[in-house]
């Protein structure tokens, strides 16, 4: 390479960092307007005309300018959520889960991303996970895998007595849900991400609401009883409907009433399956700006915990939008029909229905046949 070569590139990436820092600059003007409650329109479609440009000079003139673009949206989200320092095996580097290669395939760029989403029951001081799915995306393939682990299932933890998996995280946190997760089901995590019922909430509030299909009882039995805590939200209907975030969250937390396919707690994951595809399909559509927008606005109203580092939140975000439009979405359930035994176990002082699955091998064949193939 020759000097006049070198200079090229020395003056690109002195340009690139000039844009990057005056594009976060305009991007975290536009957002923290929007979050004034949009005061001044005309204000803010100005500064939005400018960021458009911006990014559209950015993308033109420079050949990595997407990713420019992605990384200091990335960065301003990033610095809304809540970040947690403290796990074990955050080495702060997208590299450090390569799943290994299935024997059927001889694609040497396959990627797994297993990220862990909780939903965290906040009654009375408690902190269950009411929800515990595996996310698991797969860039090259186009697929993004959701496994429901039931929160019934008896599982041995770590210097504590077996007990119930979604009763792991009250004990020790998120270092010993993962490695009773690792433990019992051999899969590692890439990082977390936790919500409450209020951020819940706000995420599909600020998607003005998803699609969701109720039967006849599921409808009555909502309308009937307080899961949906707002008693003016309870005017649900049987059939397809947009529904709020206090009803959505009050459809995930019904047990006692069949999906027409699925009773009790498998109901309920099934519900939660259901809801994280509504939701996903209803992202997918966005374009970057407005799924910026949305990701500000719940950012603001909510708190949401993660141990995902920052540069592997950007990449995350990149690879994401590279493939946002043409991605898959499947979902599985641990245990599976047919592998499981239901049985009463001692717990503390008295006895409580759990989930025992006949042959762990076999299990964890299941699971990682399922996100890996």
């Amino acid at each position: 390479m020759n000097n006049n070569e070198d200079e090229l590139i020395d003056n690109e990436e002195d340009a690139l960092e000039d844009i990057n820092k005056l594009l976060g600059e305009q991007v975290k003007s536009v957002l923290n307007d929007e979050n004034k409650n949009r005061k001044n329109r005309m204000n803010i479609k100005k500064r939005y005309l400018i960021l458009a440009i911006a990014i559209i000079i950015l993308i033109i003139l420079i050949p990595i300018g997407k990713k420019v673009m992605i990384h200091t949206v990335g960065n301003y989200i990033y610095n809304k959520l809540e970040i947690d320092n403290n796990t074990y095996d955050n080495d702060n580097s997208i590299e450090k889960n390569n799943h290994e290669l299935p024997a059927n395939t001889n694609d040497n760029n396959y990627i797994v991303k297993n990220i862990l989403l909780l939903g965290v029951e906040e009654f009375y001081g408690a902190s269950n996970t009411d929800s515990i799915i595996i996310a698991s995306l797969n860039t090259n393939k186009k697929t993004l895998k959701l496994t429901s682990l039931m929160r019934d299932l008896y599982v041995e933890i770590p210097e504590h007595d077996n007990n119930k998996l979604n009763a792991v995280y009250s004990k020790g946190g998120i270092n010993l849900l993962y490695e009773t997760i690792e433990n019992n089901f051999d899969i590692k995590m890439d990082g977390y991400i936790l919500v409450n019922f209020e951020a819940f909430e706000n995420i599909v509030n600020n998607l003005n609401g998803i699609e969701i299909t109720l039967t006849k009882n599921e409808a009555n039995y909502l309308n009937a009883k307080n899961y949906i805590s707002d008693p003016k939200n309870r005017n649900v209907v049987e059939g397809t409907q947009i529904m709020n975030g206090n009803q959505v969250l009050g459809y995930c937390r019904v047990r006692y009433v069949s999906t027409g396919t699925e009773n009790n707690d498998f109901g309920r994951t099934q519900r939660h399956r259901i809801v994280l595809n509504s939701i996903f399909n209803k992202v997918k559509k966005l374009n970057v700006f407005q799924l910026t927008s949305f990701m500000n606005n719940v950012l603001s109203d909510s708190n949401i915990t993660t141990d995902i580092s920052q540069k592997d939140f950007n990449n995350y975000l990149e690879q994401l939008l590279d493939i946002l439009g043409e991605i898959k979405l499947y979902e599985y359930r641990i245990p599976s029909d047919g592998t499981y035994e239901d049985q009463k176990v001692l717990i503390g002082s008295k006895k409580r229905d759990v989930l025992i699955p006949k042959d762990w091998n076999s299990t964890r064949k299941d699971i990682k046949d399922f996100i890996d193939n």
